[in-house]
């Protein structure tokens, strides 16, 4: 079946291609060889549509590859040997303790017919095809540096390549908080020294949510750009995201709050200072505290404080696990972030009056630490009953379990949450886990064999 394929380009030549996988779609090779049996039109119309060009990028995978990159960079286009729970694509589907059998196998009543099984995931992109590089011989020849720039055996070609190989996870958590916090602390410190001049309260929310919107697009390929220890945790819980990574990945977000607080102290400290002696107050008292510190309002309950906090948080995490569930809506490929950043905003406005608007722990304990370094008296950890262990703290991680749990309960049917799991199979995995930290603390051999045994009897 023949079929004419308008390609814009400076000509805007018609190309007639033989081998048409879709009516919407023409492989790269049909594109770059016309076929002789049609002429080009030579008056044919240029178009600019809105939507932009829909002709395929000009080289296998939409970039240009020199063939020689390769060899020079052997770590370039490796496949991802785990998953990677981002918040900017769907979220993987993980095998997790007790959903198998003693066997390993699904049992015959989990391969009942899936009403997703044949459903390609939203996000699913061809592999990116790489042009065969030259070889090894060839290139030392052709460039004569390629003797000095050997991988070692491992493909590194020094050493903090390595090591940032190795801890590139955390990296990527931290960065990506600290230019979250960063843009966001800085926003709130312009507009509460400058009086409201040079901002005000709803001008902070997109600043907040674009802030973070630019750190997912920058830290979740690597990490998944969590940036926040309640998203980590309730990705342990109801995704399976690995135990032995959260605690890592918790402490790369708190450290990097601590790096932003500094960062935005820093730059803002001569503000600060100009504040307080425009009001008469310490640096304590100024208005710099709303910017960087959270903490309810006066006339705010403990309580509704509280459930602030924990509504807000479990929208936010509720919505991240919906977004990445690709068995329901998910966005298009590279939205994710820009909807968390429009969902961010619409949270610290609706919700951002009567404590400020935390939603994350690290946002407030860094900042916080930050300030009791700068002299502000440790009051800072004292203020309204310790507001910052149970705000942003316990508020925070117990909403967001309860909105993935919520989530769960009413709409995901993926195998990976334990709220899918038949009786018997949750059960195991409650042994299992007892039986892992058994072995982890070294209680006593009896005791661990107890909990194998109850491990078999449940498996038989």
């Amino acid at each position: 079946m023949k079929s004419t394929v308008c390609v814009p380009s400076i000509t805007a030549n018609c190309l007639t291609s033989t081998d048409v996988q879709s009516h919407n779609c023409q492989s790269d090779e049909t594109i770059q060889q016309p076929s002789q049996d049609h002429e080009a039109v030579p008056n044919a119309p240029q178009q600019f549509p809105l939507r932009g060009s829909r002709a395929p990028p000009p080289y296998p995978g939409g970039v240009y590859l020199h063939p020689d990159y390769m060899h020079y960079n052997p770590q370039y286009g490796q496949p991802q040997n785990a998953p990677i729970w981002s918040l900017a694509q769907p979220l993987p589907h993980v095998m997790r303790p007790g959903m198998k059998n003693r066997e390993g196998q699904d049992t015959a009543a989990d391969k009942r017919p899936n009403a997703h099984q044949e459903k390609v995931p939203a996000a699913d992109e061809p592999p990116t095809e790489h042009p065969p590089h030259n070889d090894k011989l060839k290139a030392e020849k052709e460039h004569p540096e390629a003797r000095v720039a050997q991988p070692n055996e491992r493909g590194f070609f020094n050493k903090w390549g390595e090591i940032r190989h190795q801890f590139r996870e955390p990296l990527a958590e931290w960065l990506g908080t600290t230019i979250a916090m960063t843009l966001g602390l800085c926003a709130g410190l312009q507009t509460f020294t400058s009086q409201n001049q040079a901002g005000s309260f709803p001008s902070l929310a997109p600043a907040w949510g674009f802030a973070f919107m630019i750190s997912i697009y920058m830290a979740g390929g690597v990490s998944g750009g969590h940036l926040n220890p309640a998203i980590t945790i309730s990705m342990a819980v109801w995704r399976g995201f690995p135990a032995r990574k959260c605690m890592v990945y918790v402490a790369a977000q708190i450290v990097g709050g601590i790096t932003a607080g500094g960062i935005a102290y820093a730059l803002y400290h001569d503000a600060i200072v100009e504040s307080a002696l425009a009001n008469h107050v310490t640096q304590s008292e100024s208005l710099a505290r709303q910017a960087l510190l959270t903490a309810p309002r006066d006339f705010v309950h403990p309580v509704t404080a509280f459930f602030n906090e924990f509504v807000g948080t479990a929208i936010l995490v509720g919505t991240i696990m919906a977004l990445g569930d690709d068995t329901n809506a998910p966005p298009g490929a590279g939205m994710q972030a820009f909807i968390l950043g429009i969902l961010i905003s619409v949270l610290v406005l609706a919700l951002g009056y009567n404590t400020g608007g935390c939603f994350n722990g690290a946002r407030d304990f860094g900042p916080r630490l930050v300030a009791l370094m700068a002299g502000w008296g440790g009051e800072v950890f004292r203020e309204k009953h310790r507001w910052w262990i149970w705000g942003p703290w316990a508020a925070d991680i117990t909403g967001g379990l309860c909105g993935t749990f919520i989530y769960d309960l009413a709409i995901f049917t993926g195998g990976e949450s334990p709220i899918n799991y038949p009786r018997r199979r949750r059960k195991r995995a409650l042994l299992i886990k007892q039986k892992n930290l058994m072995y982890k603390f070294r209680f006593g051999r009896r005791k661990i064999r107890d909990v194998e045994r109850a491990v078999q009897e449940v498996e038989q």
